[in-house]
């Protein structure tokens, strides 16, 4: 949980957590050091604040949210920390891309440096309600799916800007938790604000799809865009998209739109420059290319050299470790 070094491998971890925050809470402790010094950096709103906001905005999570306090520790920066509101900024790069083959397939790949991943693979049912989740900040979702076959999954916006909102992955578990289909994702995204421009992708075992621009200065936007990276229509952020190299990947992904594409073929895009990156030491690497199938509700996360299936409603646990390569050929 400290960038100071660029590790080799990354060990993931998969986990049922049953009852509410059994499984997380030893997590929780070994990681809650580097997430309090993050959650310092700035002057985040009081818990008080932080709470109200939640059950303002996502009250159907405030059970879980209180039986994660209640396992993590009553202290009032874990409540701040787990609420995710206006916390310190996170700039990350990320592809994202929805084709069908033999039905819905999102595909997405996430770019930070490998020590601020929580390496965690979360299967829950909190609200009684299957989900599968990369997890971040322990209960949020980089990207995931439900029991009712509705994946969704998250990308910057590429604009230099923050307001008050929520942390995007906390906004993905709360749709994940209460959404079954896109047109629920859609109402939700509407309504609950988010602190900086994200891209949302989500996916619902229909085969409906949406892109969602979000921002915490103006309304959220929806598309129905195949491939998304980290500009939102326009680059508004030239340095960024630049060093993230956001157009070229945009622009590998929608060269796939040209002809029929397969999934097992795009994921091979995926697997390789410039969609593939090793800027591990700039926080700008890619970690995983997660692929997601609503139908069989089955998540498969790829690696050049390696792949991992899960199967939504699958308890058992594993740990795996995986290499991360200092450089990709080229396709």
């Amino acid at each position: 949980m400290t960038d100071h070094d660029v590790p080799s491998t990354i060990s993931f971890r998969a986990i049922r957590d049953e009852p509410t925050g059994a499984a997380l809470a030893p997590i929780f402790a070994k990681y809650w050091p580097a997430y309090r010094k993050w959650m310092h950096r700035t002057g985040s709103p009081s818990a008080q604040v932080s709470v109200g906001k939640l059950q303002q905005y996502m009250p159907e999570l405030v059970p879980v949210f209180e039986q994660l306090i209640h396992a993590f520790g009553c202290d009032e920066e874990i409540q701040q920390f787990l609420a995710l509101y206006n916390p310190p900024r996170i700039v990350r790069a990320c592809s994202q891309f929805v084709l069908d083959d033999q039905g819905p397939v999102l595909i997405r790949s996430y770019d930070h440096h490998p020590n601020l991943l929580d390496d965690l693979v979360l299967h829950s049912a909190w609200l009684g309600n299957n989900t599968i989740a990369l997890a971040d900040c322990l209960w949020g979702a980089l990207d995931g799916m439900n029991d009712h076959g509705l994946a969704i999954a998250l990308a910057f916006g590429g604009r230099n800007t923050v307001g008050d909102g929520f942390a995007a992955p906390l906004i993905n578990r709360y749709i994940l938790e209460t959404c079954a289909t896109v047109e629920d994702a859609t109402h939700a995204l509407k309504r609950i604000p988010v602190y900086m421009p994200y891209t949302f992708v989500v996916v619902d075992v229909h085969g409906s799809f949406v892109t969602a621009y979000a921002s915490p200065d103006s309304p959220t936007r929806f598309v129905t865009k195949r491939a998304s990276t980290n500009h939102q229509t326009t680059i508004e952020w030239p340095e960024y998209c630049a060093s993230t190299k956001s157009v070229e990947r945009l622009s590998t992904l929608e060269s796939l739109l040209a002809t029929p594409t397969t999934a097992t073929q795009a994921i091979d895009t995926f697997l390789q420059p410039p969609l593939w990156r090793t800027n591990y030491a700039q926080a700008s690497g890619t970690l995983y290319v997660a692929a997601y199938r609503p139908g069989d509700r089955s998540l498969t996360l790829h690696w050049p050299a390696h792949q991992e299936r899960f199967v939504l409603g699958d308890c058992s646990s594993r740990a795996f470790t995986t290499q991360l390569p200092s450089e990709v050929g080229s396709p």
